[in-house]
């Protein structure tokens, strides 16, 4: 392994830490606001609690930028598994620090998870700039591209939807919801970054052009929108539940960004059971954090 491999990876690692750190701030602020006030104007006082923008900052700040330079090292395959690896400190933090309980299949669920994710990380999926570049100018990579975008915003639209319509579900499908947006985020990344030098040097294509445009125009909208669904769910469903669930499309779709966009083959015969069975464990602990029953505090 290279140094330039394994720095990568420790900005993934790094990377997962700071964003679970910043969801565990950003839950503690829901609880608060939550139980000192349950009328009108939820947004407006988390916004005005330090402990909010202070997980704003460590998350969405400190996290995205290791998660970029992450994606830049080594691509969309493997670094969404390496960020999930700040599921140990939420599962700590949200015990420790906002004082939820864990029943035995919801600690089995997160080790699962865990391991999963150690597993679809040891695949071996790298992905670097210069294929993301290659694929953004086959015209059937782009059918593909486009076909996996339209799915994931449809399949979280059809989540977010089934949200009121769920008692006692609302915070784990608006989290599944998330989760379909954040793999969005976690492909159009490698786009912008791929072309960024291209686009600001003035040496782009008018297809160069409209890619780059199109994937600061969806990393805005999913960024916004994310963040604005995680409070949602955080006021109907634990941070140790709601996090991991939102991972199991997050998981999934690295596979298929890998196979179905890139068309690359396995890196070697090994990789190919570290997908089965990182996949399927995946799946597994997504069903046993899911099965809690939320409480409503509308």
């Amino acid at each position: 392994m290279t140094s330039h491999y394994l720095i990568g990876v420790a900005f993934g690692i790094f990377g997962g830490i700071l964003t679970q750190v910043g969801q565990l701030l950003e839950k503690r602020a829901v609880n608060q606001v939550r139980v000192d006030s349950r009328e009108n104007g939820f947004f407006r006082r988390l916004v005005k609690s330090p402990v909010w923008v202070s997980g704003v900052i460590f998350g969405l700040g400190g996290g995205t930028a290791a998660y970029m330079l992450a994606q830049s090292m080594i691509g969309p395959a493997l670094t969404p598994g390496l960020m999930a690896s700040g599921l140990v400190v939420l599962a700590v933090g949200s015990v420790r620090m906002n004082h939820e309980t864990l029943n035995t299949s919801e600690m089995v669920g997160i080790g699962l998870m865990i391991l999963g994710i150690l597993f679809l990380g040891l695949s071996g999926l790298a992905i670097n700039s210069g294929q993301v570049r290659t694929t953004l100018v086959n015209l059937h990579a782009l059918q593909r591209i486009a076909a996996f975008t339209a799915s994931f915003f449809l399949f979280s639209l059809i989540t977010r939807s089934l949200a009121p319509r769920i008692n006692n579900r609302k915070g784990m499908l608006i989290a599944l919801a998330n989760g379909f947006l954040s793999c969005l985020s976690d492909f159009w990344i490698n786009p912008l970054l791929a072309l960024l030098a291209i686009v600001l040097g003035g040496r782009s294509t008018t297809t160069q052009l409209i890619i780059f445009a199109i994937a600061a125009l969806i990393l805005t909208m999913c960024g916004t929108v994310i963040t604005w669904q995680n409070q949602l769910a955080f006021k109907y469903a634990q941070a140790s539940n709601v996090v991991p669930v939102a991972q199991v499309p997050i998981q999934i779709a690295p596979i298929l960004v890998y196979f179905f966009i890139f068309a690359l083959t396995p890196p070697s015969s090994i990789s190919v059971f570290y997908i089965l069975a990182g996949t399927i464990l995946t799946i597994i602990a997504g069903f046993l954090l899911g099965r809690r029953e939320e409480v409503s505090f509308d």
